[in-house]
Parts: C-alpha cells; structure tokens; sequence
C-alpha cells in the first residue's frame, strides 16, 4: 500500500464517499513506487468540475476548462483534475478541445509516457493499464500509445522524455527515442518560459548526458545551443541549479546571457551570469586583497560559487582561495566604500567635494583592502586630507 498524505486522502474519500472515482496519479505514484517522496500529489477523478467544487467548502478554478479545481484543505492546495480527452493541438502544445469523461483508463491514456500513466488509491490499489509498472521496474522511458501522436500533441513532451531520462536515469525506448528527435522541430513552438524549466531541470539530473541525443539532432539550435558542454563539470555543480545551469551553457560554448534572454530567464540568473563572466575575466586572486577586489562587483555567495566554477571548469585547487573567502567574512573585512569609517559628509568639511568626494571615497577604499586596520575615522581622515 503506498501512503497518501492525510489531506489528499480526505480529498479522495470525500469524492468517493460521493459516488465518483478518484485516485492519486502521475509523478507522485512513479516517485513512491521508486522509494522516493514526491513534491507533490495530484488527484484525477470522473467528477465534474462543478460536481468537485460542490463537494468542498474551499476551492479555486485554477484551471477549470481544462478540469482543473483547486482544493484548499487546511491551507493546503490539492489539484483535482476530471477525467477526461483532449483533441486537435493545433499550436504543439495546447488542445483545441477537451471533453470530460468517465473512464480513467481513457484519461490515462492521453498522458505522456506509460510511467506517469499509473493511478491509485487504498481501495482500488494499482491501475496500471499500459505496462507502466513494467517499465518503471526496466527503468525505460515508453510513450503511451503511438510515440509519434504523443509528441506530435504536445511538442514539450520531447523535453520532459530527455528530462526523465537525465533526473531519473532511465533509458529511452528506441521507438519512442525516434519520434522523439523526429519531432523535435516542434520544441520551437514551445514557450521559452516552459523550455527553460524543462532544461534547468535535465541539466542538474546525474543523467545529464541523457541530452547528448537531443543536442546532436540540432534540435536546440533555435536556441544557439548547438553543442554538447562538459558533462561531468556540469554534474560536479548539479546540487547548484543556478551554478550548474550557467556551466551548461559556459562549455556549451554559448553566449550565455544571449540565451538567458532567449529563455526570458530571471533578472536574478542573469545578474549572477553576468557577474560570473566578470569575475573569470579576472587573473586568479592569490591573497586576500585580490579577492576583496573581485568582491567589489560579486556578493560573496556568487564569489564562492566562482571557486567552485573555477575547481571544476579548470581544475584550480581553490582550498586556500575558500580559506581565504571564509575569514574575509567571518572577520568582517571591509572592502567596498559602504565598508568604509567616513562619509561624503565628512569629506566636505574637509575641503573635498563635487567628483573629487568619489574619487576620494575609492582611494580610501583601496587603502582599507591592503589594510583593514586602517579603517578608523582618524586615519582614513588624516589620509584624505593629504590626497
């Protein structure tokens, strides 16, 4: 018997007290019949929308066209989806049409591979009606029904098979591999937004290279990413999804902020991109004045994850740069002008002001990262006065 959280339980007692059927599907039966807890438990029943929103005291029409109710038990949300099929997806993504039904084994059957088209619940155990069990047990990847009407509905399909195959290092069944690169033109249709996720998601799995038939058809070209990084530098950072996302691209040899911004990626991913490449544009810091230097573009977050950067793209015994790094903070070592024992105000009562007062406040800077002792009111304005 797998375990069903007490919330989600309720739910499906409530609608089967009710007189519909309702099981736990998808992801979180393949996760817990592979001993893994699952992110989350999404509920599949023959009620209706209005028939599930009648039933709970709480709920939201997230995505009711589709079938989709929102319900909300304790502050919890539960997906609760109505059986049903879909038809004419015209955009590679997204059905013309969708019609509710009775049946789960119908409703099974549009999903996407036989692993994620498992249902269940305590009092109808397993339904199980395309050998998803079997596969999970070979650890292959098999899409229900015909490969290529599969991916030809909805073209996303093709990144998330490549994205299982790297996050749960299963293989790839060969009819399903080749309708998979056969159509892997359609991936262009797909939102830039929806693509990224899939990516990021693949890139940190311990099977990235599951990737290599994919990049090698050109089927990411549309992207500007046309060939394979350094797949074991990228795995070295895979508990790292930002880190291990820009290595991807860094050794894939891409403009990686050109396609950040292919992917409509976050102003956070590609600041810290963006800050990455700056700081491999600097020699390698020996001491700790050099790193506080660097510091001054970096947060210490991205300058560690720099270190590692530079450990696994090049091969840099970075232990004494993370000594280093360590005291810089756990000492509170100044090195930017907010760092600094002085102010513009005091500078003016000194005579300086207008550019010089910035000019000044950088001098002064630099002085207190060769030497942080000098960081008090009266050096630092002994030392500006004699500028």
């Amino acid at each position: 018997m797998l375990k069903i959280p007490a919330k989600t339980e309720y739910v499906i007692n409530q609608l089967t007290e009710n007189g519909y059927e309702a099981y736990i599907v998808g992801g979180c039966v393949r996760d817990m019949l592979l001993g893994k807890v699952p992110f989350d438990f999404d509920v599949t029943t023959s009620a209706t929308p209005d028939e599930v929103i009648s039933l709970f005291p709480k709920t939201v029409p997230t995505g009711i066209k589709h079938g989709t109710v929102t319900v909300i038990v304790e502050n919890e949300s539960i997906e609760v989806t109505t059986f049903r099929t879909e038809a004419c997806y015209s955009d590679n993504r997204h059905p013309e049409s969708v019609s509710f039904i009775t049946s789960l084994k119908e409703d099974l059957a549009r999903r996407d591979f036989t692993v994620n088209a498992i249902a269940y619940n305590n009092t109808c155990g397993l339904k199980d009606y395309f050998g998803g069990i079997n596969d999970l047990e070979k650890r292959i990847l098999k899409a229900v029904g015909e490969p290529e009407k599969r991916f030809s509905e909805d073209a996303l399909r093709i990144l998330r098979l490549f994205r299982f195959s790297a996050t749960l290092n299963f293989s790839i069944e060969e009819k399903t591999l080749n309708a998979a690169l056969k159509l892997a033109g359609g991936l262009e249709n797909i939102s830039r937004e929806r693509i990224a996720v899939e990516l990021k998601k693949a890139v940190c799995g311990e099977n990235t290279e599951a990737l290599v038939p994919l990049l090698n058809s050109n089927a990411l070209n549309f992207l500007h990413i046309n060939r394979s990084p350094d797949f074991e530098a990228v795995k070295k950072c895979r508990n790292n999804q930002m880190l291990a996302f820009f290595v991807f691209l860094y050794t894939a040899e891409c403009d990686v902020i050109a396609v950040l911004d292919e992917l409509k990626s976050s102003n956070k991913l590609k600041n810290y991109s963006s800050t990455l490449l700056k700081l491999l544009e600097f020699p390698k810091p020996w001491n700790k004045a050099q790193i506080k230097k660097m510091l001054i573009i970096s947060d210490p977050h991205i300058f560690a994850d720099y270190l590692v950067l530079r450990n696994t793209i090049l091969s840099d015994d970075i232990s004494d740069l993370q000594k280093l790094l360590n005291e810089i903070i756990q000492n509170k070592e100044p090195y930017l002008i907010s760092h600094l024992n002085i102010n513009g105000e005091e500078l003016l009562k000194l005579g300086i002001n207008g550019k010089k007062i910035g000019k000044t406040l950088a001098h002064l800077r630099n002085k207190i990262i060769e030497n942080p002792d000098f960081n008090t009111k009266e050096k630092l304005i002994e030392y500006a006065a004699n500028i």
